[in-house]
């Protein structure tokens, strides 16, 4: 049985400037069994963002995981990232930064801003259920999202390192 927080529900935000990459991780989210207990939100641009996280502070609503695109329009994953991070009341929201970006560089700098995770688009779609698939077994044995055993299901499994 799948165990959800408090409220019943996990609230994952989105921050991806391509529909068909947000319409795959909503089927994988779908396809990993997750749909009944995650409400998916997403802004298409870094400024939409930064302006739902600032409404997500007025009306004091929880987000339990971001899924962050290094390259979007307007303002840039990164600086969405350092917006989070440097924010008391966001700080402390877990942020994977999902991109095409296969740069070291990209990676360090992500770190350094405070990223809790970083890993590539996965090129197929097996991969990417398999990582909601990876966040659903973290639900269910820890009773949380834990991105340590996101990490350590998940990227175990493809040989990557975090």
């Amino acid at each position: 049985m799948l165990h959800v927080n408090s409220t019943g529900r996990y609230n994952f935000f989105l921050i991806e400037d391509n529909p068909a990459e947000v319409r795959l991780i909503q089927e994988a989210i779908k396809e990993a069994g997750l749909e009944d207990v995650v409400d998916l939100d997403f802004a298409y641009d870094g400024e939409e963002a930064c302006e739902t996280l600032d409404t997500v502070k007025l009306i004091n609503k929880s987000i339990d995981l971001v899924l962050l695109d290094l390259n979007m329009p307007k303002v840039t994953g990164k600086e969405v990232l350092e917006k989070i991070k440097t924010d008391p009341e966001l700080e402390n929201i877990p942020v994977i930064v999902v991109t095409n970006s296969d740069y070291k560089k990209d990676m360090i700098e992500c770190y350094r801003l405070g990223a809790n995770g970083y890993m590539q688009k996965p090129a197929d779609f097996k991969k990417l259920v398999d990582f909601f698939v990876s966040v659903k077994k973290s639900i269910e044995v820890r009773n949380k999202l834990s991105i340590y055993y996101i990490e350590k299901e998940y990227y175990a499994d493809y040989g990557m390192a975090v």
